[in-house]
């Protein structure tokens, strides 16, 4: 993809990078496969407390042709849970509601599943085996690239914090979306980096394609569109790429991508709600956990506003589908507008603990790893594909700041940035111990 002139150390030129990746990319699947198939089960129910069920429904209702929605009355569908529940019911409970239509989850994850849906009908294991590989595939492109920028021993480190990092066999077990959303920010982040040495305009095509089925992944990568924007622009006016002109063309390629590629559900949205929501109710049904008190107080992680009091004044209990989320919707944002003109002095606080909350390290594993990756960016400023890493990881704590932190969740679709650096920083450690003439720079 890249054509490095000068490294941080001297790859192994015996072991081509794609071969390095190929491998890596076997060895997780291997791995995560055997931890999840015999440790839980490839097509064991998710439990019925966080938002797994939800994707599930949707795609069991695309599947069958009754659109975007959600029923968990359906027979058919309640069988494995209600299997489940017999035995561990605080796990697997799940209640009987027919909710509809729905527009407070993101297409992509849910259409997916439900292409496993039509091929192999009732089952777990295909979502479930689809993350693994994602997760996998993530490993071999982090793999790949640090074999090419730092050399082999530097890639091997990196590659095995990243094998034995909690998040990854979290999420590769999980039915969410962090491993698509993990390799779509991944192969954003590579187009972006290819992009910083020469502009193609398939490359700028492509990097727009991809941020909008991330968009339709996770809802909050629309927040990041301003610095990837900035990102773009930058990449675009540096060298020989100085016209004003062709930046701005570059930009308006890119964001015209983008909005194309999310056409379809926006224009859904926007007819189903009757008002302009492109991107659903998500947002807005959350928008009080971010500017509350309980955001406040809790240093602003997500906080469950259902079992709150938060809508004691709406009437929500005969609302299903998208007449309770827009009921919904209306009461969040009043109280997140309330609260912000009530509380102007404690955004900037709150922001820095959104942002604290969310990226700080969580484990001595996730110490190190951090520490590595800001040893990597230090060692490497100087490269411009650094610095569109740092640029991305800037523009998620940017999006972090206007959303709600959770802990952890928001950063995992960044992994390949983080472990990207986390390489760097291995290599350029190591090359202080090392006797060998220490080369110049791990990037071009």
């Amino acid at each position: 993809m890249m054509a490095p002139t000068r490294r941080l150390t001297s790859p192994a030129r015996h072991i081509p990078a794609h071969k390095v990746g190929w491998a890596a990319f076997a060895v997780t699947a291997a791995l995560l496969f055997a931890w999840v198939g015999l440790r839980f089960g490839l097509n064991s129910p998710p439990s019925t407390s966080g938002d797994e069920p939800s994707y599930d429904s949707i795609a069991w209702e695309l599947s069958h042709g009754n659109g975007f929605a959600i029923d968990y009355s359906d027979p058919e569908f309640r069988k494995p849970y209600d299997v489940a529940a017999k035995t561990h019911p605080e796990l697997f409970h799940l209640e009987s509601t027919k909710d509809g239509p729905v527009a407070f989850r993101p297409p992509l994850l849910p259409t997916v599943t439900a292409v496993g849906n039509l091929l192999f009908g009732r089952q777990f294991w295909f979502l479930r085996s689809l993350n693994i590989l994602l997760t996998a595939a993530t490993a071999g492109l982090i793999a790949w690239y640090l074999t090419r920028e730092v050399g082999l021993p530097a890639t091997m480190v990196a590659v095995l914090l990243f094998l034995i990092d909690v998040r990854v066999r979290l999420y590769a077990r999980a039915l969410l979306t962090e491993p698509l959303a993990c390799f779509l920010a991944t192969w954003l982040t590579l187009l972006l980096i290819r992009m910083s040495n020469q502009i193609r305009h398939r490359d700028v095509a492509l990097a727009g394609a991809v941020t909008g089925l991330s968009i339709l992944t996770r809802s909050i990568v629309v927040l990041w569109l301003p610095g990837l924007l900035l990102i773009v622009w930058l990449v675009r006016r540096r060298g020989h790429f100085r016209r004003l002109s062709a930046a701005v063309r570059t930009s308006v390629l890119f964001l015209s991508c983008v909005i194309v590629t999310m056409l379809p559900w926006a224009v859904r949205n926007v007819i189903l709600l009757d008002r302009f929501a492109p991107l659903g109710t998500q947002g807005l049904m959350e928008l009080a956990a971010g500017y509350s008190d309980a955001a406040w107080q809790h240093s602003g992680v997500w906080q469950n506003l259902s079992s709150s009091d938060v809508f004691a004044d709406v009437a929500l209990k005969d609302k299903t589908g998208v007449v309770r989320e827009l009921a919904i919707a209306d009461v969040s944002k009043a109280k997140a507008i309330e609260w912000v003109r009530s509380n102007p002095t404690k955004l900037p606080a709150l922001a820095a603990m959104k942002v604290y909350s969310e990226f700080r390290p969580y484990s001595r594993l996730q110490t190190l790893v951090l520490l590595l990756a800001l040893t990597g960016a230090i060692a490497s400023w100087h490269c411009m594909a650094t610095r569109v890493l740092v640029g991305l990881l800037l523009t998620n704590a940017v999006a972090v700041t206007l959303t709600w932190s959770v802990e952890g969740r928001f950063v995992v679709p960044q992994l390949f940035v983080i472990y990207a650096l986390c390489g760097v920083g291995v290599g350029t450690i190591t090359n202080r111990f090392s006797s060998s003439e220490l080369p110049v720079s791990p990037h071009s």
